[in-house]
């Protein structure tokens, strides 16, 4: 049985941002797609159960999403996929564990399903 999680997807690629939400709605989810990083903040109320986050964004960068969101109580608890062509790099303001996964582009694509699996796991609890 599947759960059906709210994931927003920040990517500033439209066709990557199509392919999230097809792959994430055959998979049963509510997708919710920001083509940059302002917008996305805008977006995480209410809440989604998993933020897939690109690093690269045209202004507002995905770390200064992740520090915005990781320093705000209602955003700090609220999972983050970081999937991008940048390799992740924990830095100042962002926690260790402020982050689930990263994955680095291209990636496997039923590697995206499993990650959801996970995230679905833990939030049926």
């Amino acid at each position: 049985m599947r759960c059906e999680l709210r994931i927003l997807a920040i990517e500033d690629d439209a066709d990557t941002r199509e392919m999230y939400a097809r792959m994430l709605r055959d998979e049963g989810h509510d997708a919710i797609l920001a083509a940059d990083g302002v917008e996305g903040l805008q977006l995480l109320d209410p809440k989604p159960d998993l933020v897939i986050l690109d690093l690269g964004l045209p202004g507002m960068d995905g770390y200064e999403v992740l520090r915005t969101m990781k320093a705000d109580a209602s955003t700090e608890g609220i999972p983050v996929l970081v999937v991008s062509a940048k390799p992740f790099e924990p830095q100042a303001g962002i926690p260790r564990d402020g982050v689930l996964a990263a994955l680095q582009k291209p990636f496997d694509l039923p590697l995206l399903p499993a990650m959801l699996a996970l995230v679905g796991a833990v939030s049926s609890r």
